[in-house]
């Protein structure tokens, strides 16, 4: 069984309200196995003959569907394909895009049914590869910078499991946000946050750092099974000369390798470039641990597809996907 929490039903619920949709649970058992599917169902804007009709895209993170049992991949797949092509067709749905989860790799099972493109790598921290994690995973830049927050007195860093601390974490992570320039997408309203505590509970853990009383910088983590999903950071503008999310980083490994954990993963870039400005600084503490992140599409009702790009006034061979939501105010870039 995948237990993932990107996995889960109620990952799904707690993003419908950053996704602008409903979440949704597909689940298809039989004798050959098991496979789940989460993702939102979002409205599209334009009537078809007066018909509505609506898209699926992966919740914040990575998603798509996952094999958790099975005895004949050739009939599972099969039974797939028909039962969900089935479910499309009988609630409307357009198409659907996928961003896989890297750690998984569970595009590779469903590479005949979804159109799947390698688009970068997302990295982490091995935290078996050595008995020196700090030594061997993090640069030598964030080593001297962590020794130099370690050596003054005037700083601490605390982890906290359950998130009880939202309000403080969501005053960092708005102003980081602001600071930014940020779309406002990345304004997640503080129900989402009040939702993943409802939802995960001890699931979840914050890294605080302090100068002196004042939390400077916090960071926002995952537990699923023994790995460890680096979701939010912030830091307070004013103390950015001292460089507090290193110790967040190194706080959380620490933590992660005395707690038998296997690897934190952190994600990658809002490009595909590799010099990607926040891929570069993840990679700051991940020597050589990396993951390949795909991304999937599929068109499930072509006819409604292209009338959708035709009546939007957009190229159905865009490199946006759906096309037909390219001009309408929607894209945005989600760093992964």
């Amino acid at each position: 069984m995948n237990k993932d929490i990107y996995f889960t039903r109620e990952y799904g619920q707690v993003n419908e309200l950053i996704e602008g949709g409903e979440s949704i649970f597909y689940e298809l058992r039989s004798r050959h196995g098991h496979i789940t599917l989460g993702a939102i169902k979002r409205e599209i804007d334009t009537l078809i003959d007066g018909e509505r009709y609506f898209d699926l895209t992966t919740p914040y993170g990575y998603g798509g569907p996952v094999i958790h049992e099975c005895t004949d991949p050739r009939q599972l797949l099969s039974e797939f394909q028909e039962c969900f092509t089935r479910f499309t067709r009988d609630n409307n749905i357009v198409s659907e895009f996928v961003r896989f989860n890297p750690l998984f790799q569970n595009q590779e099972p469903f590479r005949e049914l979804y159109d799947i493109s390698h688009i970068r790598n997302t990295v982490g921290t091995d935290l078996g590869c050595s008995e020196d994690i700090f030594q061997s995973e993090f640069c030598s830049t964030a080593r001297r910078k962590v020794r130099k927050l370690l050596r003054n007195e005037k700083i601490s860093c605390e982890l906290k499991r359950g998130f009880d601390d939202i309000e403080e974490f969501l005053d960092i992570y708005n102003e980081t946000m602001s600071r930014l320039h940020a779309s406002e997408f990345y304004y997640f309203d503080r129900e989402y946050f009040y939702g993943l505590k409802r939802q995960f509970g001890r699931q979840l853990f914050t890294t605080s750092v302090y100068y002196e009383d004042e939390i400077i910088a916090m960071g926002l983590y995952f537990i699923s099974g023994d790995i460890i999903h680096d979701h939010l950071n912030g830091t307070r503008s004013r103390y950015l000369n001292l460089s507090p999310a290193y110790l967040l980083k190194y706080t959380a490994m620490n933590w992660a390798k005395d707690n038998g954990f296997s690897v934190i993963h952190y994600g990658g870039g809002v490009s595909n470039s590799e010099e990607d400005s926040v891929l570069k600084f993840k990679k700051r503490f991940s020597n050589a641990t990396e993951f390949k992140f795909h991304i999937g599409r599929k068109i499930w009702n072509q006819e409604v597809y292209d009338r959708l790009c035709l009546m939007n006034g957009v190229d159905r061979e865009t490199e946006f996907f759906p096309a037909y939501r390219a001009d309408g105010g929607q894209k945005k870039k989600v760093a992964v």
